[in-house]
């Protein structure tokens, strides 16, 4: 399919600065900018994303997925889940899994982190923007975050983060056009790969501490916990954490 790629050295936010140029001039599907670095990278719940200079894949892109109810944006998470999934499985990992709603894991680490950003027209997605950060050929992580991980840590292998981009997006591509065929399939292999899937595990709500399995995620990306009396609840995205 091909893409069109803008790279900078330096940006606050690769998300933040794409958005704004597609709002300025018709951007086609799959234009990507990649950062060398970003000062104000962002992950889920406005966290800053860590980030060696130079070191790692940084980089946003969209797409115009005119065929999906805003309903049904959740799909674009599985999709762009699924597509990272299959990048970094195609190195040869093992144990890859999506950690709800769409952090990818190594085991218990986190290797890679996604942010999307969707608009309306009428009842169907006009635009979505996706934020890509995937842990590449780091291996020194100084802030806080507890469970950072690499390709380089896990592969001792160190990457051309051109290729490796390349890489990526032709994953996004080929998984997209997945979506648009076999949606159902996109489905099934999401949840199939969710990290904590039927196992009872602990979790934070609120100021409470619950034990609950993970069953599912419903058509707006809610999470679905089946409590030990076989209750299932619902959960958004702020109401319960992980532990």
């Amino acid at each position: 399919m091909g893409f069109v790629r803008k790279h900078v050295e330096v940006i606050d936010s690769t998300n933040v600065a794409l958005w704004s140029e597609s709002e300025q001039r018709e951007l086609p599907d799959f234009y990507c900018l990649t950062a060398g670095f970003q000062s104000k990278g962002m992950g889920q719940d406005a966290n800053l994303w860590e980030s060696e200079k130079n070191q790692n894949i940084l980089m946003s892109t969209l797409v115009h997925p005119h065929f999906l109810l805003a309903e049904d944006a959740f799909q674009i998470s599985r999709w762009v889940a699924l597509s990272v999934f299959r990048y970094l499985q195609a190195k040869g990992l093992e144990d890859i899994k999506i950690k709800w709603p769409n952090d990818i894991y190594v085991g218990k680490k986190k290797i890679a982190g996604i942010l999307i950003q969707n608009a309306m027209a009428g009842s169907y997605l006009s635009k979505s923007m996706i934020g890509v950060g995937i842990n590449v050929n780091q291996t020194n992580f100084l802030s806080d975050a507890p469970n950072p991980v690499s390709l380089k840590h896990l592969t001792n292998t160190h990457y051309q983060l051109s290729n490796e981009i390349n890489m990526l997006m032709e994953s996004l591509q080929l998984v997209y056009q997945e979506l648009q065929q076999q949606p159902q399939m996109i489905l099934e292999r999401y949840l199939k790969h969710l990290y904590q899937k039927d196992v009872f595990c602990t979790y934070q709500i609120a100021v409470a501490q619950i034990k609950g399995k993970i069953k599912g995620v419903d058509q707006f990306g809610r999470l679905l916990l089946e409590s030990p009396n076989g209750n299932i609840d619902v959960f958004d995205i702020k109401e319960i954490r992980f532990l």
